[in-house]
């Protein structure tokens, strides 16, 4: 991975100029070399190029962004037709390393599988795309993507599953563990100071047990069980039947296994680089990690206003071992200080991961990179 990184970084110091220096730096290199470097080039280039999604809107790296934590700033991302949907974006940052990808859907296991969701599902139309339609716009663009086929698979032949291999090719580049806390459990005792080091101890305590379910090496593994999914009592919602549900238009991994104990029910998600990939919470609902913790704390959310108004302790599906803790001013801080440890570089300082492409819309908190590429248009 490291030597698939430098090499990439070596062609993309001006994105005009990439295909020629990926084609020329590769030149002595054995082929099979040659061509997975490129099928990254050539994923890079489709994850940040609007032709994916069916109205020019948006690119992956719209909800994916590296200067977000490879997530946005969305509590729920809306669709391309700017109907919210009702999931928070996870972050791609280290998804290689995962065995399930999505929030609520057990059955997406392959990076590759996972990654035509988002681009041709229409129940929300994320991206909104048909085979057709990508493979139409991918050969209008043929003085751009040919060559990028041609030294990624041999030939200039332009075909969904080549476009879904590439991009599954480039995600995996998406990868950092390289932190202050990795650093301190691999023996560098100075790597975290005395508040994170009191932090990282509660966070292993018996009186918080957040390891039980946040171990491995990206703090997203239950101890002594492959289950991934629980309910955390972020919902309590109280029906007619006196029963306390999630609501209704997302009840988690309960929509795919028709089990009401699954209702309300998401993934452990990774805590790696978490300062910096908020909003917090399935469905983005927590606006601070102080509220997170406040949740845990209380063994459940309470909300008292609002549709969702509820007790979420008393969800019935809830984790039996949340049963809540007390943290002293001082415990807190020390344990969010813990979680600054956990964040990683910001790589979209890394051309390895910097757009080819033009802003759609220029921003003025954005640059441009010299020499960009002119954005797909939107379409009417």
């Amino acid at each position: 991975m490291t030597v698939i990184f430098r090499t990439v970084a070596v062609f993309f110091l001006t994105p005009l100029v990439a295909l020629t220096s990926t084609l020329y730096a590769a030149t002595t290199m054995p082929q099979n070399e040659k061509q997975d470097v490129s099928k990254v080039t050539l994923g890079k280039y489709l994850f940040n190029d609007n032709r994916l999604s069916k109205t020019g809107n948006r690119s992956c790296a719209l909800c994916h962004a590296p200067d977000l934590g490879w997530t946005n700033r969305f509590a729920k991302v809306p669709d391309i037709n700017n109907s919210p949907t009702t999931l928070n974006t996870p972050s791609l940052l280290n998804s290689v390393q995962l065995t399930t990808f999505m929030q609520r859907q057990p059955n997406l296991t392959t990076l590759t599988d996972t990654i035509k969701l988002p681009l041709f599902s229409l129940h929300p139309p994320e991206m909104g795309m048909t085979d057709a339609l990508l493979l139409t716009r991918l050969q209008q663009a043929n003085t751009l993507y040919q060559p990028l086929f041609e030294a990624s698979f041999g030939d200039g032949e332009i075909t969904t599953t080549r476009v879904i291999s590439a991009l599954s090719r480039y995600v995996a580049t998406i990868t950092d563990t390289n932190t202050a806390y990795h650093a301190f459990i691999e023996g560098d005792k100075r790597a975290l100071n005395s508040q994170q080091q009191q932090g990282f101890a509660l966070f292993r305590s018996q009186q918080l047990g957040c390891s039980q379910c946040h171990a491995g090496p990206l703090l997203n593994q239950p101890i002594a069980t492959n289950n991934v999914y629980y309910n955390t009592g972020l919902y309590g919602i109280k029906n007619k039947q006196g029963e306390y549900g999630y609501p209704q238009h997302e009840t988690g991994l309960r929509q795919f296994t028709q089990q009401k104990i699954d209702d309300g029910k998401f993934r452990i998600p990774s805590l790696i680089n978490v300062n910096n990939t908020g909003p917090w919470g399935h469905d983005g609902s927590f606006h601070r990690l102080e509220a997170v913790l406040d949740s845990y704390a209380a063994g459940g959310r309470i909300i008292n206003v609002g549709p969702n108004n509820g007790d979420g302790r008393k969800h019935l599906s809830k984790d039996p071992r949340l049963q809540g803790f007390r943290l002293t001013p001082a415990e807190k801080q020390a344990l969010l200080a813990f979680f600054g440890s956990l964040s990683t570089r910001d790589m979209s300082k890394d051309p390895a991961h910097q757009t080819p492409f033009c802003q759609i819309i220029p921003l003025k908190t954005k640059q441009d990179p010299s020499n960009c590429i002119t954005a797909f248009p939107l379409q009417q």
